[in-house]
């Protein structure tokens, strides 16, 4: 009979409806002309991305089923926890943190076995990664959910489940027999509460103004934004994290202990988004975000607050404050290694920023100075050139006077009977003495300087030959 139901799979000609199989049962035929005994598929996850090991990596002995007797006589020394599902515990969990709750998201590891079986049909290990997956959403087996939320966090279990909560009576021959119970042995490595997204929704309007209704429902939303968070989803945490806080300052409260925990609930939840809007780069809205919470504390914000308000201001270019900021959260945690690095950057950022505007500054200023120095030149070309054309306008002026008063000098001394006249030389400029020499040479005379008096010059009457 156990040959019948052997461990090759094969293909089926058709694809087959897994809900339509657990619910009434589906027809299906099998496709002989592919038949490939290497064939495996799982049952309860998909591989995430993440590659296969090879199972002679995986230890022989942590695959091999802790039990292969019948599962009558180990029944016997399991505690039954309902009609179905059988347990015993191989190691005691944490029970601080409680059962796996509804709404979370679990690790853990497992390897499942048919009765009599020492190879598991189906395991974890076998892919060489933990699995996850939701509790409440009814992704996975329902007696493999109903025995995880059974477990504390690191307790480690065996469990024999009822095919009535497997694969039910028909089962999937001849991979799955029929009637067939399974025997589980489950690892909870962790897990995280992940709210409800749609946990607002779910509020008649009458009673959206109550706190005592809104409150627990704006705490699934903080559940299910902080889960968003670790999976690195930003955009969803902070819409998770914006509609909760919405929901909480339209409500009405009771009393003080409402407003207690309000307050305390508002005051995560703008602190969460802070962090949010740092990741996406907003730091305007981590401003906003600081002056609710300014309010919220009587401007007694939290060291983590503070942080994220430091770096904010920094993205913004305000490296004053920023820094600021950072030394009033190391003063309430002085031992804080990150704050205290990020104020080392700040100091570096404030000196880099002030040596690059005293280069501009500096590149200004000696621009201007330039454009100064360079006007006050062209001021005094200018002038230069003026005075030296009113100069020559001068000179000129001057020199045609000379010319006629030397000439009439010359024609006074050409009608006399002197044959020489003595002159002073330091009287005259080069350029008058230029001229004299010429006016000489035109009125047939010599105007000559003594080598022994420099002082000296004559002028001499020149003979007609």
């Amino acid at each position: 009979m156990d040959e019948a139901f052997s461990t090759s799979a094969q293909l089926l000609k058709e694809p087959l409806s897994f809900a339509e199989l657990i619910s009434s049962g589906a027809h299906f035929e099998v496709d002989t002309a592919h038949f490939n005994s290497n064939y495996c598929d799982d049952f309860n996850a998909s591989d995430d991305g993440e590659e296969d090991v090879n199972e002679e990596e995986i230890e022989h002995e942590a695959l091999i089923s802790p039990w292969t007797r019948s599962f009558a006589e180990l029944r016997e020394l399991m505690t039954p926890i309902d009609e179905h599902i059988y347990k015993r515990i191989t190691r005691a969990g944490v029970k601080e943190q409680g059962l796996v709750p509804d709404k979370a998201r679990v690790a853990l590891r497992y390897s499942a076995y048919w009765e009599g079986q020492s190879a598991p049909f189906d395991s974890s290990m076998l892919r060489g990664t933990k699995f996850e997956f939701e509790t409440g959403q009814n992704v996975v087996l329902e007696g493999l959910e109903a025995a995880v939320r059974s477990m504390y966090i690191y307790e480690q279990s065996e469990f024999i489940i009822s095919y009535k909560l497997l694969f039910h009576e028909l089962g999937c021959p001849p991979r799955i027999k029929p009637h067939a119970d399974g025997l589980f042995k489950i690892e909870v490595i962790g897990f995280t509460l992940i709210g409800d997204g749609q946990s607002l929704e779910q509020i008649a309007p009458e009673d959206r103004n109550k706190f005592s209704v809104v409150y627990p429902k704006a705490q699934d939303m903080h559940l299910h934004g902080k889960d968003c968070v670790k999976r690195g989803s930003y955009r969803n945490a902070i819409t998770a994290f914006e509609r909760a806080v919405a929901s909480l300052n339209y409500c009405r409260l009771a009393d003080e202990k409402d407003e207690v925990q309000q307050n305390e609930l508002l005051i995560t939840l703008y602190t969460n988004l802070m962090i949010c809007y740092n990741k996406l780069n907003k730091p305007a809205r981590v401003c906003t975000s600081m002056k609710a919470l300014r309010l919220l504390t009587r401007n007694q914000p939290s060291c983590k607050a503070l942080f994220q308000e430091g770096r904010a201001l920094a993205a913004l270019g305000e490296y004053e404050q920023a820094r600021q900021a950072f030394v009033l959260a190391q003063v309430k945690q002085p031992n804080n290694k990150e704050i205290s690095e990020e104020i080392i950057n700040m100091e570096q950022r404030v000196s880099k920023y002030e040596k690059s505007m005293r280069e501009i500054w500096s590149r200004a200023l000696g621009n201007k100075e330039k454009e100064k120095q360079k006007d006050k030149e062209d001021q005094k070309q200018k002038h230069d050139s003026n005075e030296t054309e009113a100069n020559n306008e001068i000179n000129e002026s001057v020199n045609q006077q000379f010319r006629r008063d030397f000439e009439s000098q010359l024609e006074e001394f050409e009608k006399s009977s002197l044959r020489s006249l003595h002159m002073s030389r330091k009287m005259y400029t080069d350029k008058e003495f230029h001229v004299l020499r010429l006016l000489a040479k035109a009125h047939n005379m010599k105007l000559s300087l003594s080598s022994l008096d420099v002082d000296q010059m004559t002028l001499t009457k020149l003979q007609l030959k």
